[in-house]
């Protein structure tokens, strides 16, 4: 057949076809160059991250939407004591220090470090307002927190329980918003974190944390952090209250130190609010005014004491500069699942997954199988939110075959 005459080559497509030709030998040689993400071995660079925030998922730990391989990781909670992995649970909020892969969503923890907000004993519980007072401090509840020991939730706990409170503490109002409640049988001792307000020195030694009276007198002065207003503190308390005092056994900083360059993420309330420029989130000082910052969920003109926001970006100077700044409201937070079903109950629609009890209905959108295939053993991945407290209501269960 005749070529077309456009085929017929010309000085101009030789050297066009030359060049091509080069080109793509240069890109066959050099494939290590790398992109956003590469370091210069075609390899995804892992950069150092801090992650402060609570847990939203297993199969791995999910902590801020990052999902931390934990195969390695040291366990400890803050009296530094370790754990096994299978200590943590939903809505613990934890702090993982490891190291970031790139802009995957994935990183290698290798400590994760949990705690709770308060341990002791219940005063009041007022359903028609979530709230509930323990050790003094009023801790709100709301669509995310979950319950553990608690059957029907906050409509179960009732005045003189003994429970744990994992949360995020707002100093703005010297109160707490509850990710986890649980319930205990007994206490060796009280716990409370929060921030020193009426410090009184000799002779009085005593200060406040909400309505809490803290006699911290029979702590050796040697033991004692440099004490001031406003300093986060974490007291352990005798179970006793003594003339409407909480005598204290220990009293350490709870202060957060990010490493300097590190990535870094921390969820809480903020707190010290001047500007998108300078305001602190549970503790952190953090700069949201550079340009590119993408907010989520809001808009920086939303920023206030008292509101909750997660932050990304990297510290520089001691001060969080923020990448991302992600508005959180109850009742939008996504919990996630992975790995094996460990029973399925049909006649109720539940199973248990990682220990949680899952629940499904009509609205549970299902890919790579059905409902009839959930069985024992059966790898999934679970997308939900809590129901009521107690258990997580599927919105998307996926089979990983």
């Amino acid at each position: 057949m005749k070529r077309p005459p456009f085929w017929k080559p010309t000085s101009t497509t030789v050297l066009s076809l030359a060049a091509l030709m080069a080109l793509l030998l240069l890109a066959a040689v050099l494939p290590g160059c790398g992109g956003v993400d590469s370091g210069g071995t075609g390899q995804t660079v892992e950069n150092p991250t801090t992650s402060s925030g609570r847990v939203t998922g297993f199969g791995s730990v999910i902590v801020n939407g990052i999902r931390f391989d934990d195969s390695a990781a040291v366990v400890v909670d803050d009296d530094g004591v370790v754990h096994p992995r299978t200590d943590l649970r939903l809505g613990m909020v934890v702090e993982v220090q490891g190291r970031l892969r790139g802009n995957s969503g994935q990183g290698t923890a290798s400590q994760i470090q949990f705690g709770h907000e308060i341990a002791g004993p219940v005063e009041s519980v007022d359903v028609p307002a979530s709230r509930l007072v323990v050790l003094g401090q009023t801790v709100h509840v709301d669509a995310d927190t979950f319950f553990d020991g608690f059957t029907a939730g906050l409509a179960d706990v009732q005045a003189a329980q003994l429970v744990a409170v994992h949360g995020f503490y707002d100093s703005s109002v010297g109160a707490y918003t509850a990710t986890r409640i649980e319930r205990r049988a007994s206490l060796a001792q009280y716990t409370l974190r929060g921030r020193i307000a009426n410090l009184a020195a000799l002779p009085t030694r005593t200060f406040t944390i909400g309505a809490a009276l803290i006699d911290y007198g029979s702590v050796s002065p040697a033991a004692l952090p440099t004490l001031a207003d406003g300093l986060s503190v974490r007291v352990s308390l005798n179970t006793t209250l003594v003339s409407g005092r909480w005598v204290a056994s220990a009293v350490h900083t709870s202060q957060r130190n990010f490493p300097e360059r590190n990535e870094a993420e921390v969820e809480g309330h903020v707190h010290g609010f001047v500007s998108s420029a300078s305001f602190l989130v549970a503790g952190v000082p953090v700069n949201a005014s550079g340009p590119g910052v993408t907010v989520r969920r809001g808009t920086l003109a939303d920023l206030a004491n008292g509101v909750r926001v997660e932050v990304e970006g990297v510290m520089q100077g001691g001060v969080l500069v923020a990448s991302v700044v992600d508005f959180k409201r109850g009742g939008q937070q996504e919990f996630e699942l992975h790995g094996p079903i460990e029973s399925v109950d049909v006649a109720t629609q539940t199973l248990v997954l990682r220990g949680v009890t899952v629940a499904w209905d009509g609205d549970t959108r299902f890919a790579a199988g059905t409902a009839g295939d959930l069985v024992a053993g059966a790898q999934l991945e679970v997308r939900g939110a809590p129901a009521g407290g107690v258990r997580l209501l599927a919105d998307a269960i996926r089979f990983e075959r």
